[in-house]
């Protein structure tokens, strides 16, 4: 791809504050240790053995060793165990630098946020601030260590203020809605003694046990106060709003990339400056809000996302890609919606050898890896772009002509163009800021283009087979010349041309000779094998776009119209004359084949039909054959 070294991130999505600010430190620290940042990622994650999961997760086939020197996996956003397994194979056998976010590997490093303290600071608010001294701590999976480390600072705030820790207060959830859904349910039910407050170890968590219990009836925070972790604007919105931490994920990401650098090297590289962690207090610990900041994040969120996603919503995009008529339609059509993806700066669309697949089977495709050799078809860069067709081996990931373009250390994102299975390439974003990554439209952009694509590819099949049913109809099956069908429909064509343009149309009529001696004497195979010597000859005899046709058993017309003179159309009738002479004296048959002709060569007036011009033709066709008759000894 370049001659700069690259870094991957593997990534189940960046669709989330969380992840966007982990990739915000990883870029930044590749820019100033000089590497490039590839970052393979799904639109979709979820767990299941669907075609479309498939689709999505063959992007990771994409990462080599001879592209990428080292790897941040971000483990622990993956729903699927079977990815996660397939992902930790595939590094395993390349043998590069791999550090581990939010989960663990056998493949290298484990790198998990440093969340004790905040989570500890977190759990001092609630003693002293609100006088709590029964907390719950709801927690992630027992197996996760970010489940651990945030329930050590949950236990250590509690020794500190001399308050003992009580195992059935630290609950192991699942990160997720279920958990704190059955939990609510417990204290609904009186299963459970309802607590001061419940500090979750995410968002998430403390968002659904909060809306649960208020359903019931249960008042939050005068009840119970929640708080949550991570900082996320689920968090922020959610009425009431819930007390939660920003956490120093930027120095995660930053510090992943400063390891693999060290095994690269040997060197210790100096980590770049992070913003500090910062409390967001909100209604459900009853400290209220810091309106100013929730103004302004709001703000963002309305400029950098919601207003991109009104875009999408209301600009049809998918309609109008659908109508495309061909592929270079669909690529301009494609190029008038890029002002829907926020902070693009470049966008290249990769596509596999024969992506279309239009004259395979139906089941030939590529559904694992991606063609040797790809064809970047489209590259959008400063608001405008460029058709093209650059090939390069799928192995170097990028094209080498990205190195004229970007002098800079660079963060690309690429993501699978697929329908359901069906590998069609891979797309390939560049941003000019990393967090306007985090806004999931450039994927919903991505997914109808495939289908606009996956449209295209069927509609050109069926038009082509179509185009093969109609030929079909038109042609003679046994010679390949059109039929007496084929013949009316363009006959009548040169007819009206001759006429309107004051050309001359040519008409020669052919019979073949002896055919029904042959068929008696020979059999029906060498009957057979004498029209198709016939029809051969014909249709090779005319060199001015000129069409043959088998209008009957043994019968022959070839039509045209052209400015033709008598030294062409005896060029014409010395050719097959010579043909059958040629043949007849190598084929070792013991028949001879060859055809009575009569011609038509002339301006059509006004009142003249192409029947009239036919007549004639075919009565110098009877002449020529009654003195070919009294020629023949047999």
């Amino acid at each position: 791809m370049k001659k700069r070294k690259t870094i991957a991130v593997i990534a189940a999505n960046t669709f989330n504050e969380y992840v966007n600010e982990i990739l915000k430190g990883i870029s930044e620290q590749c820019s100033r240790l000089n590497y490039d940042t590839v970052v393979f990622h799904m639109s979709y994650n979820r767990n299941s053995d669907s075609l479309v999961q498939v689709g999505e997760e063959n992007i990771f086939t994409l990462i080599n060793s001879d592209v990428i020197c080292g790897a941040v996996f971000l483990c622990g956003d993956f729903v699927g165990q079977g990815i996660l397994s397939s992902i930790e194979q595939r590094l395993s056998q390349m043998k590069i630098p791999v550090v581990a976010i939010d989960g663990s590997t056998a493949l290298g490093e484990t790198m998990i946020a440093e969340d004790t303290e905040l989570f500890e600071l977190m759990t001092d608010h609630f003693i002293d601030k609100h006088g709590c001294r029964e907390i719950m701590c709801l927690t992630g999976l027992e197996s996760s260590p970010q489940s651990h480390t945030r329930a050590e600072g949950y236990r250590k705030s509690l020794i500190k203020h001399g308050i003992p820790v009580r195992d059935d207060l630290i609950i192991f959830g699942d990160f997720w809605i279920n958990s704190a859904h059955e939990l609510a349910e417990e204290f609904i039910s009186g299963l459970r003694k309802i607590p001061e407050a419940v500090v979750c170890a995410n968002d998430s968590m403390a968002v659904e046990l909060c809306n649960t219990l208020i359903s019931a009836g249960i008042r939050v925070p005068e009840d119970v106060m929640i708080s949550g972790y991570d900082g996320s604007k689920k968090a922020e919105d959610n009425a009431p709003s819930i007390t939660t931490i920003f956490p120093q994920n930027y120095k995660l990401g930053a510090s992943a990339v400063c390891r693999i650098h060290n095994l690269l090297s040997g060197e210790t590289p100096e980590l770049i400056k992070f913003p500090p962690f910062h409390f967001m207090f909100g209604q459900s610990c009853r400290c209220g809000e810091n309106f100013p900041e929730r103004v302004g994040r709001h703000q963002y969120y309305v400029e950098n996302i919601q207003k991109y996603e009104n875009y999408y919503d209301s600009s049809g995009m998918m309609e109008t890609l659908l109508g495309a008529e061909n592929f270079e339609d669909l690529l301009r059509r494609l190029e008038s919606f890029t002002y829907i993806i926020n902070g693009l700066e470049k966008f290249i669309l990769c596509l596999n050898e024969n992506w279309d697949n239009v004259e395979e089977k139906e089941d030939v495709f590529i559904s694992s890896g991606y063609s040797e050799k790809m064809a970047v078809r489209m590259i959008h860069q400063n608001d405008h772009y460029v058709s093209c067709e650059i090939k390069y081996a799928s192995h170097d990931i990028l094209p080498d002509s990205l190195d004229e373009i970007t002098a800079h250390p660079a963060a690309y994102f690429l993501l699978p163009v697929h329908f359901k299975e069906r590998c069609f390439g891979y797309a390939v974003f560049r941003f000019k800021t990393i967090e306007a990554a985090v806004c999931s439209i450039y994927a919903k952009w991505c997914g109808s283009l495939a289908v606009a694509l996956e449209f295209l590819r069927v509609r050109t099949k069926l038009i082509r087979m179509n185009q093969r049913i109609s030929l079909s109809s038109i042609r003679d099956t046994l010679t390949g010349v059109f039929n007496r069908k084929g013949f009316k429909r363009y006959s009548e064509n040169f007819f009206r041309k001759a006429k309107a343009e004051h050309r001359k149309l040519l008409i020669i009529v052919a019979d073949l000779d002896m055919l029904k001696h042959i068929n008696d004497n020979y059999g029906h195979i060498e009957g057979d094998n004498a029209i198709i010597v016939c029809g051969k000859v014909l249709s090779t005899c005319c060199k001015n776009n000129e069409i043959c046709a088998r209008i009957g058993g043994d019968e022959y017309a070839v039509v045209g119209c052209s400015d033709y003179t008598t030294r062409i159309i005896d060029g014409y009738l010395k050719y097959i004359n010579d043909y059958f002479e040629r043949y007849n004296a190598t084929s070792g048959k013991k028949y001879k084949v060859g055809a009575s002709i009569g011609y038509y060569c002339g301006i059509p007036d006004e009142n003249v039909s192409f029947a009239d011009c036919f007549s004639i033709a075919d009565r110098n066709m009877y002449e020529n054959k009654f003195e070919r008759k009294k020629c023949r000894t047999v």
